[in-house]
């Protein structure tokens, strides 16, 4: 059952490789599975987590933390050293521009599990040892998959609190996704503008892919950089959203609500100050103007306060702030 549902979720043509120093190659899903590595997750989403552990006593290593059982594990049959992996009852998108709360959860997951089982930090989380090839020892566990609640039981509060408080620079594993979206929609959300006129969404695309590109800039110790399919497919889901959803209309709209001549007057009455405080460029937007549209668009389509916090980054009063501002 269990080494059914890894077949089932390998991509259709994985990258695949018998020596990872001389390069990655990509092959029907049927051809590859005979190379002694596999990438095991499609660019789209995460259905497994993948843990390195390179010590010779790597197979305890998940009972030695305390851990669940992992679905597998894939011993190098002369050192001892391992992959673990985990899968998933419900696969994470990684490139939906809409939803990131599930991929920051899950991020935080798999860096806390990394470090409980000492595996290695760097490892980058594309390819693993292929558990169907026959130069691994490999052992199944026929066991359901698990949901993020069940795994983040066995990470302490601390660790998952210290983790979201942890600084761009330290991204590790997933959290290099979640860097990239994070850094690139925050831009996008204004440099959309430029891009809006008859047939620009070519061009608004290729801006989005270049600001991805230039922020997947991660060194070894983090991973390295993600793979160009993951880039190109943040970048199009980055694209695809901000332009349905941040158009000269619902901008205009949101003009329309937030200067009307009342409004204006009782700003000209505040000589200038916005949220309370004295703007340096004499009445310049603050990242409030910016920002709100997007609050307004995500509260439209159902999502709740904290969770339009958690994707912005903000705090969850500042988006009330936001809503009872547009209110007024």
């Amino acid at each position: 059952m269990t080494e059914k549902a890894f077949l089932r979720n390998l991509p259709h043509r994985p990258y695949c490789t018998d020596d990872k120093s001389s390069g990655l190659l990509i092959r029907p899903q049927a051809t590859a599975l005979g190379y002694r590595h596999i990438q095991y997750n499609p660019p789209p989403h995460v259905a497994s987590l993948v843990f390195d552990l390179d010590k010779p006593d790597s197979y305890h290593a998940w009972q030695d933390a305390g851990l669940p059982a992992p679905h597998w594990i894939s011993v190098n049959r002369t050192n001892g050293h391992a992959h673990i992996g985990y899968m998933l009852a419900t696969p994470v998108a990684r490139t939906s521009a809409a939803r990131q709360k599930p991929l920051r959860y899950l991020a935080a997951i798999e860096h806390v599990l990394a470090k409980r089982l000492g595996a290695d930090m760097g490892y980058a989380g594309l390819i693993t040892k292929n558990p169907t090839h026959s130069d691994w020892l490999t052992i199944w566990h026929q066991i359901e998959p698990y949901s993020l609640d069940y795994l983040a039981e066995f990470c302490p509060d601390a660790d998952l609190a210290a983790y979201s408080r942890r600084s761009r620079k330290e991204a590790t594993g997933l959290g290099r996704n979640v860097t990239v979206f994070d850094n690139v929609r925050e831009w996008a959300y204004t440099a959309i503008r430029a891009h809006w006129r008859p047939n620009g969404y070519d061009a608004w695309l290729c801006a989005v892919q270049a600001a991805c590109e230039c922020t997947n800039v991660f060194g070894l110790e983090q991973g390295g950089p993600l793979p160009h399919s993951e880039i190109k497919a943040t970048a199009k889901s980055i694209a695809r959203w901000t332009w349905r959803n941040l158009t000269p209309s619902t901008f205009a709209d949101y003009v329309d609500r937030t200067h009307t001549p009342e409004i204006q007057a009782v700003r000209g009455a505040k000589g200038g100050r916005i949220g309370g405080k004295v703007s340096k460029g004499g009445g310049r937007p603050s990242k409030a103007a910016s920002l709100l549209p997007v609050v307004l668009q995500l509260k439209a389509q159902g999502y709740s306060n904290r969770d339009i916090a958690e994707d912005l980054q903000i705090s969850a009063g500042s988006v009330s702030n936001y809503l009872r501002r547009d209110r007024e």
